[in-house]
Parts: structure tokens; sequence; C-alpha cells
């Protein structure tokens, strides 16, 4: 009777692991579709209210679109699960300095309402999406099988760059955060922090320096695949 039976078993597991395959795919297809638009937004309402009010659009970036970065960075955390549990193929330790950096830095703008009208502010949410809008769009034609070597050129030769300058403005936002943070930390509990991000200012130069030195290992790891499939 069990061996009867075992076919049929067999047939229900592939059917489950399809199923399970299809939920994975629709999942990261939303994920990624999901960030792709709402840096999508961001982007184009930090622009429009440049064009409408000039200079003075750039004092307040944080208000009128700081909730949706922050809520985009925070999900960004699920693609360090993406990466560990396979959903996603890509290497931990870069996309985790990536993360890590954003939310670091969003964290002491939330705490900070002086910093959020400076112009590194406007700057800084304007090189996360373009960075964000060079990486999704690449991360959905992978999901859908259907990768170009445009995008693959431009999110791994391009994004490099743009990553670099994005780190340094980070590191710059930061500097001039801490007269208000070493001003606030006299008289609060928070009397460590000064000393802690000027001890993180350091660790981001590393953490950027390893991340670039990863990211162009993958440029040419990626970049020499594409080129022996079109060569077969």
């Amino acid at each position: 009777m069990s061996k009867l039976l075992l076919p049929e078993t067999k047939g229900s597991q592939k059917t489950l692991r399809r199923r399970m395959f299809s939920l994975r795919l629709a999942y990261i297809f939303s994920y990624n579709l999901f960030q792709f638009c709402g840096h999508t937004w961001i982007l184009a309402n930090t622009i429009a209210r440049f064009f409408t009010f000039g200079r003075d659009a750039l004092a307040d970036t944080f208000y009128s679109v700081g909730f949706v970065m922050s809520l985009c960075q925070l999900l960004s955390i699920l693609e360090l699960f993406h990466i560990a549990d396979g959903i996603e193929k890509a290497r931990l330790l870069p996309r985790f300095v990536q993360v890590m950096e954003k939310n670091v830095l969003l964290i002491i703008l939330i705490m900070l309402e002086e910093i959020q009208s400076k112009p590194v502010v406007c700057l800084q949410f304007f090189l996360w999406n373009i960075l964000d809008l060079l990486r999704y769009p690449h991360e959905l034609l992978c999901v859908m099988d259907t990768p170009s070597i445009p995008m693959l050129w431009i999110r791994y030769s391009l994004w490099i760059p743009l990553y670099i300058l994005s780190a340094t403005n980070e590191a710059v936002t930061i500097y001039q955060a801490l007269p208000y943070i070493e001003s606030a930390a006299s008289y609060s509990t928070y009397m460590h922090l000064p000393f802690a991000l000027k001890l993180y200012l350091p660790v981001l130069a590393l953490g950027s320096s390893i991340t670039v030195w990863q990211l162009l290992k993958e440029r040419q790891r990626h970049l020499e695949k594409w080129i022996k499939k079109k060569r077969k």
C-alpha cells in the first residue's frame, strides 16, 4: 500500500515546491517593485519641489519625503534576510554595510531637527534615490529572468562612483551634525553619542571601502559571465 502511495507523495512534494517557489518569486518581485515605486515617487517629488520653489525647497526636503524615505530604508533590512535565505543572489557584507549606514544616518536626522534643513540632506536623499533607481530595475529584470546588458553595466559601473559620492556625503552630514549632538548630549542621557559617532566615521570609511572592493569583484564576475554567454 505504501509503495502505491509513494509516487503520489513525490508528486505532492513537487507541487508544493513549485508553489513555494512561485510565492517566493511573487514576494521578491513585489518587494523590488514597491521599492522602485517608492524611490521614484521620492525623486519625482524632490525634483518637482525644486523646480517649483527653487532653493527654498532644499530646506524642507526631509519634511516632504522623509517619511516615505524612512519607510523604504527600514524595509531594506529585509534584503539581508533575502540574501541569507537565498531568495536574492548577492554578497551579504556589502549589502549589510549599505543598509546599516543609511539607517544610522536616518536615525540621526530624525533625532536632530536642526540638521534636517541642511542642503547636504537634500543631496543625500537625491543620491540615495538615484542609487536605488539604478539597482531595483536591474533586480526586477533579474527576477523576470530577462536581464539586459545596459542595465547590468549601469548597475555595476555607474553605481560604484555614485556610491562613493554618497558615502562621502554621509560622512559630511554626520560631521555637520556633531556640534548639535554634542550640545544636546551635554544636558541629556546621550553623553556618549558624540564619541560613538566620531568612532563611527572611520568605521563608515572602512565599511564603504570594503563594499566598493566587493562590488568591483562582483562587477567583474557578472560582466565576464555575460561576455561568455554572448560568445556562445
